[in-house]
């Protein structure tokens, strides 16, 4: 059985490494796509990257995951521990955005009607990237090997 895992699996590619990599690709897509259909339209993922650092005002912490699953990254194989702690801290703290309602406006609020693809493709992106960081943490990397 484990001759035939590895003629199917590529040497040069692990598991840990296609989650990263969807993770980042589905991130990058979310942002083209609708994240909430509202009363009073549909708000798209780039507006939600760059407004939703402001949803602290509001105790909507939701848009600090994608910094908590960038550090994660960013720490996996130097500090594996707290990059693990960091990336589930960042699902957790991504779960919140179910929680969204109402959208504020300067003179009106926008009421959620229902998830656009952009949400689950950025909370699926949220999710494979922590799985990367697990997994990934977990390897020995020695240098040298491909």
């Amino acid at each position: 059985m484990d001759v035939v895992l590895r003629i199917m699996r590529p040497v040069w590619l692990s598991l840990p490494e296609v989650s990263l990599f969807l993770g980042g690709l589905f991130w990058v897509i979310s942002l083209t796509q609708v994240v909430f259909h509202t009363t009073h339209g549909q708000v798209s993922g780039f507006w939600v990257l760059v407004t939703g650092w402001m949803g602290f005002a509001l105790f909507q912490f939701a848009w600090y995951s994608n910094l908590l699953a960038l550090l994660g990254v960013l720490l996996m194989y130097r500090r594996p521990n707290v990059a693990m702690g960091l990336a589930v801290a960042g699902v957790l703290l991504a779960g919140q955005a179910f929680w969204f309602d109402d959208i504020p406006g300067q003179e009106t609020s926008m009421h959620v009607l229902r998830l656009g693809m952009g949400f689950w493709l950025w909370y699926a992106s949220i999710v494979l990237v922590t799985l990367g960081v697990i997994f990934g943490s977990a390897e020995d990397k020695v240098s040298g090997e491909p």
